[in-house]
């Protein structure tokens, strides 16, 4: 029964962290989006190039100063 439980707490955990990493990464790119960080890069769906560049800015661009920040807004805490 104790195995089991522990089992339990474990494989929560990992979800914990798992969902959390998703909810930071997404939170990033969301802000980074609605804050106009890639605005050099203009959308075009009909340039494929242009719209992977503004992708990858949108994912590599650190907008918070700690993945908590993300956390609290992704949940809709703050």
């Amino acid at each position: 029964m104790r195995t089991l439980v522990l089992v339990t707490i474990a494989i929560l955990l990992i979800m914990i962290v798992v969902l959390g990493r998703a909810v930071v990464r997404l939170e990033n790119y969301h802000y980074a989006s609605e804050a106009g960080t890639c605005e050099k890069f203009k959308f075009d769906a009909s340039d494929p190039q242009k719209w992977q560049a503004r992708e990858d800015c949108l994912n590599n661009t650190e907008t918070r100063t700690h993945w908590f920040w993300h956390i609290l807004y992704g949940t809709g805490v703050l």
